[in-house]
């Protein structure tokens, strides 16, 4: 006898109810062991909470790119701000530690200078050498053998007492002084030292009597001077101005320091 037969009033056939619930178990047993084989293989996940539930949406578009960009740069922009905000931040300076008071010592008051034993005997003016006022070196810190300084010249510069290497001879000025002169007259210039002894820049000062034409000889005749540099702290200073001052007298013309 056939499973199956063949109904006169509909076409096709129809399965027994035994039949389908066969097929039934087949069907369920297959898909079983078609989800045990996918969940093996990594196929199938968990479902529910869990970081497998979290879904990630990928956008290729142009504002989505931008967007992404900035998610990225929101970090190193909040690391740069809290570095920055570190460095502002003003250190604060460590406390000093409170004064430990020590006993038995003495409370000056304020502006009080304390003085050990060896700043007294160092104080003691009555162990100071002294120092020689005679002769040597001049007053002023310079070295012994320094020219005198005779206040200022021609334009505000100094002038020194000059020093002749060698005095001009009657030759050499006679032909510039005048006829008439007599003993008391005299008169004085100022010069600016150069190399090799020599004077330039000559400029008249004064003369006795007024209007001899003494002072205008002598500087007229001033480039054959033959004149020391002053000396500063033992050391000549050529380009610096002396003044020279001629006394005239009956025999012989001279000169001398004022």
């Amino acid at each position: 006898m056939l499973p199956w037969r063949i109904d006169p009033l509909r076409q096709g056939y129809q399965a027994s109810p035994r039949e389908r619930a066969g097929s039934l178990i087949f069907a369920f047993v297959a898909s079983a062991l078609v989800f045990l084989i996918m969940w093996k293989m990594g196929a199938v996940t968990g479902f529910g909470g869990g970081e497998s539930s979290r879904l990630t949406a990928i956008d290729l578009s142009d504002d989505g790119q931008e967007e992404a960009k900035a998610a990225e740069k929101q970090p190193e922009q909040k690391q740069a701000k809290q570095a920055q905000s570190a460095e502002a931040r003003p250190v604060q300076p460590a406390a000093a530690p409170p004064a430990v008071p020590i006993p038995g010592k003495v409370q000056w008051p304020e502006g009080f200078i304390e003085l050990s034993r060896n700043d007294y005997r160092a104080g003691d003016i009555s162990k100071m050498k002294r120092q020689e006022s005679g002769g040597g070196a001049p007053s002023g810190g310079g070295s012994p053998g320094d020219s005198a300084s005779l206040g200022q010249g021609p334009g505000g510069v100094r002038l020194y007492a000059a020093q002749w290497y060698r005095e001009p001879t009657d030759a050499e000025i006679g032909p510039y002084l005048p006829q008439r002169r007599m003993q008391g007259d005299w008169a004085m210039i100022a010069c600016k030292t150069v190399e090799k002894y020599h004077v330039e820049d000559c400029q008249e000062l004064g003369e006795s009597p007024p209007g001899s034409g003494l002072a205008r000889a002598i500087r007229q005749a001033s480039w054959q001077f033959l004149v020391r540099p002053p000396r500063v702290n033992g050391k000549p200073q050529v380009g610096e101005w002396v003044r020279i001052r001629f006394d005239f007298r009956p025999k012989k013309s001279g000169a001398e320091d004022s």
